[in-house]
């Protein structure tokens, strides 16, 4: 049963009592630019991740793409994506069950559920890194994009900073150097945080909350409202009501109670296109999503440094 709480614990950000106990701190690389208004009390933190992922048949697309074709209209209704990390902590979770009251069906399915997981890991270990145009880099650029739009059309009244960090593959790396160093001089009543997640599939979606384990909506559902409104203000496609089985960076600024919100995009199968798949190149991306979360960001920044604000920020709770 501890082995089963260790993975709960460390896939959902938790105290990660096993991983400080058995590894030692790695290095990464955060690279953070200021743009906007530098003297402005407002500040927009615009987040990305500038590591790829691996491969593995357990990011194979096939079975959420015929339930799509086969469903659809079910399909669609379904805005929370599967909880894929549930079976590998019943894995041990069923084994101990099983151990400790006797019953040999549950150790059976947790030793099934553990040599299923055992070999998937193995599987994605010996895979190769996808070259990462979707799976980062289309966010990485979305940053480089919205510096080159800020000096060319600056907003004044709102601060920028521009932020990528590394190793969020590992399951939230440098996020922790970067809330570590600057949070301290963020003011949570004057700082809203935008993270850009696979932003290169046909449709861009703002997902309201995140959770490996247990469901979780960012903090401050007033900001995603603001920026639905400037979406539609601005004529800009956007998804919303989406919710997300997997991790992304924005989870460690929304529990430090920052307003907090993730774009990301999906397909018509609602799954990010070439997600962990070597076929994740600049050919295949669409860049049109990218474009339109730019455009939404700088609008959004306008939004920011007016009266709005009010509506996006916990001021006074």
């Amino acid at each position: 049963m501890g082995a089963a709480a260790a993975i709960a614990d460390d896939v959902s950000n938790g105290p990660r009592v096993a991983r400080k106990a058995t590894q030692q701190p790695q290095t990464t690389w955060n690279v953070v630019a200021e743009a906007g208004d530098p003297a402005a009390e407002r500040t927009l933190v615009v987040m990305a991740h500038h590591d790829a992922a691996p491969t593995g048949a357990a990011f194979d697309q096939t079975l959420q793409r015929t339930m799509a074709k086969l469903a659809p209209g079910v399909f669609e209704r379904v805005d929370t994506s599967l909880p894929l990390w549930w079976p590998v902590v019943a894995a041990p979770a069923l084994s101990a069950l099983g151990a400790a009251t006797g019953r040999r069906g549950a150790s059976l399915a947790g030793i099934a559920l553990g040599a299923l997981a055992t070999a998937s890991f193995a599987d994605i270990a010996r895979s190769p890194i996808v070259p990462g145009a979707n799976d980062n880099l289309s966010a990485v650029a979305a940053l480089v994009a919205l510096a080159e739009r800020l000096r060319a059309e600056p907003v004044p009244g709102v601060r920028v900073l521009l932020v990528s960090c590394g190793a969020e593959e590992v399951i939230q790396g440098g996020i922790y150097g970067f809330a570590e160093r600057h949070f301290p001089q963020l003011d949570v009543e004057r700082t809203w945080f935008l993270n850009y997640d696979t932003i290169g599939s046909p449709e861009l979606v703002m997902i309201e909350g995140e959770g490996t384990m247990v469901m979780e909506d960012y903090h401050w559902r007033s900001f995603r409202d603001l920026i639905d409104r400037v979406a539609v203000r601005e004529g800009l496609a956007l998804r919303r009501g989406m919710r997300a089985r997997s991790s992304t960076d924005a989870v460690i600024p929304s529990r430090a109670r920052y307003p907090t919100a993730t774009l990301v995009s999906f397909d018509r199968a609602k799954a990010m296109t070439n997600y962990h798949q070597m076929s994740d190149t600049p050919e295949n991306l669409d860049y049109g999503t990218i474009e339109r979360a730019v455009a939404l960001t700088h609008a959004l920044l306008g939004a920011l440094a007016g009266d709005e604000a009010a509506s996006g920020v916990p001021s006074g709770r």
